[in-house]
């Protein structure tokens, strides 16, 4: 058995053991529908392929007709001799060959029920002849679209909703001068809407004809939504790049669509189809039913069988293994109690007795623990507060007997109130606020010994930091050792600085650094070991004092560290924690 398995609790070894039997058949389920269901988007897939060739294929069939017999119109006797020599003929012969003409036109017209309309127009009478109306007289405007040779080299255009082909004798495209002949063939929309709808199942769906450069287009559906994004799908592509044939996945409104697709190169225009997935999916509609209906019978199972072990099995273990982690995080109050009278019972109770002589035996080591740091701290700490005293009033001496009273007089002051955090309240702990403050007032004092010679940066307390509990008297002794043992002997550019950089596992550091250059690496390895070696002293000073006082408040991964500074000198890195909620 693997060892995962094997360190499983018997809750979840049950729900797998029923979960081994059930997943297998839910899967093949699914794979089936899956495999059906690609099947049959397979064949509706080629069979839409399928008829919108068809479609395609007729379109240009019919489309290559009608440009055939428009060439032919353009180029009959009749039509050229009354286009070049109108004035041989008298009225009569002129309304003659008009109406000869019409007929003819009329003729094309009916000739394919796709086509709506054909006009002629015939400059040298600066008239138009058209199959419908006798009166008809085409517009300037449309005139110059049906003789513009860009126009003329598409199969078909589009001018204000109308779907046209055009031509014109001579071709103006190879020969640069006027037209003698221009003829328009404007297409029914109505009736080729009406082929395209053939092409949907059903009424659902759509078909839409679109020409590659997007300035026309035929659908038989409405949705704008829906065009927009079958425009986007095709892209906009120019000759050989157009993509001859595929298919498209689109949504819209919310309804996903199936989209087949063929480019006509002699067109210039994209024939497409879209069905609604749904509609293509349904023949599988009854099978996802089923598999439904397992899919809920069996997880109905699944959670009536987890249950039943939670309930009997799961719950009360659970209580239990709750019960031992609150324990392991200090709360030797926590009781369980079991109604049933089975094994659980016995172990419950056996498990409260067992807390209640654990609580007794650890409330009488912690209250013998507790005295002893008690008077270990009021030990170390009254180490530190002769040291300072002696340094600060030889400097104050040596003020008064060279004569700066001003510099005594401050010197007085930054004494009076760094004595007074030393001597204003017994309490083993202060905020951070309040031992930076006191630090500050040292820092000012050792300003006027070492006048501009030192440059001190002190940045300020974190916010969130301030009122933090932290052992009096562990920042000003880190700087004096800066000043003595760095400083001491700099005549000019010395550099102090602290700084705090909070970490994680909710602590801060402070961090003290100078330019000291009389710290040798030898001399920097002692320092650790002593500090590494401070639990175990019998007496400690200076920094090891800091060191071990931190170390009894916060913890052993708290303290003090040394090292080398990146400005040259000494770094001294004290670290404290934040309890939760301590602010």
């Amino acid at each position: 058995m693997p060892d995962f398995l094997k360190s499983l609790t018997i809750y979840p070894k049950l729900v797998l053991s029923f979960l081994l039997v059930i997943v297998p058949i839910y899967i093949s389920s699914l794979m089936m529908n899956r495999s059906g269901q690609d099947i049959v988007q397979t064949q509706i897939s080629d069979s839409m392929a399928s008829r919108v060739h068809f479609y395609t294929v007729s379109l240009e069939t019919e489309l290559a007709r009608l440009t055939r017999l428009k060439w032919e119109y353009l180029n009959d006797d009749d039509l050229l001799s009354l286009a070049n020599t109108p004035e041989r003929l008298d009225d009569f012969e002129r309304t003659q060959a008009i109406l000869s003409i019409k007929n003819k036109l009329y003729l094309l017209k009916s000739s394919s029920p796709f086509v709506e309309n054909v006009t002629l127009y015939i400059p040298a009478l600066n008239r138009s002849i058209n199959a419908n109306n006798f009166d008809y007289q085409i517009t300037e405007g449309e005139l110059e679209a049906i003789t513009d040779s860009e126009r003329m080299r598409s199969a078909l255009f589009g001018i204000q909703g109308r779907l046209l082909m055009s031509g014109a004798y001579p071709d103006s495209v190879y020969a640069d001068r006027a037209p003698v002949l221009a003829m328009e063939i404007e297409l029914s929309r109505a009736e080729i809407v009406r082929t395209l709808s053939s092409m949907s199942e059903g009424g659902q769906g759509g078909v839409a004809w679109i020409d590659a450069s997007g300035r026309w287009q035929v659908s038989t559906n409405t949705d704008s939504e829906l065009l927009e994004l079958l425009a986007d799908g095709l892209g906009s592509y120019e000759g050989n790049e157009w993509p001859q044939r595929g298919q498209l996945q689109m949504v819209s409104g919310g309804v996903a669509y199936f989209t087949a697709h063929e480019y006509s190169p002699a067109l210039g225009a994209t024939l497409a189809v879209f069905t609604p997935a749904k509609t293509v999916m349904q023949p599988l509609s009854e099978h996802r039913n089923w598999i439904g209906i397992v899919s809920v019978i069996a997880l109905l199972l699944v959670i009536v069988f987890s249950y039943w072990i939670h309930q009997l099995i799961h719950k009360p273990i659970k209580r239990l293994i709750g019960s031992f982690r609150k324990v392991e995080k200090g709360d030797l109050g926590v009781r369980v109690y079991h109604v049933n009278r089975d094994e659980f019972h016995y172990v419950y109770n056996q498990f409260n007795a067992m807390l209640g002589q654990i609580q007794s035996l650890i409330h009488e080591v912690y209250e013998q623990r507790i005295r002893s740091q008690q008077s270990e701290l009021k030990q170390l700490q009254s180490q530190i507060n002769p040291h300072f005293f002696y340094n600060s009033f030889f400097i104050l001496q040596g003020l008064v007997q060279m004569r700066e009273h001003d510099l005594a007089d401050k010197m007085f002051h930054h004494l009076g109130s760094y004595f007074q955090f030393i001597t204003r309240s017994g309490a083993e702990n202060v905020t951070l606020a309040s031992e930076m403050k006191h630090a500050r007032a040292y820092v000012e004092i050792q300003k006027i010994r070492f006048s501009d010679t030192v440059l001190v940066e002190l940045e300020d307390v974190p916010i969130a930091w301030e009122s933090v509990m932290v052992p009096r008297l562990i920042v000003q002794p880190l700087i004096e050792n800066a000043y003595q043992y760095g400083l001491e002997n700099k005549q000019a550019d010395g550099l102090l600085t602290l700084r705090f950089r909070e970490v994680e596992g909710n602590r801060l550091m402070i961090e003290v650094d100078d330019n000291g250059e009389e710290l040798g690496d030898s001399r920097l390895e002692e320092m650790r070991k002593a500090i590494a070696a401070a639990d175990r002293a019998m007496e400690t000073t200076g920094l090891l004092n800091v060191h071990r006082r931190l170390q009894l408040k916060f913890g052993e991964d708290c303290g003090l560290q040394v090292s080398r500074s990146e400005l040259g000198g000494f770094q001294a890195r004290l670290t404290i924690r934040r309890e939760e909620g301590e602010e």
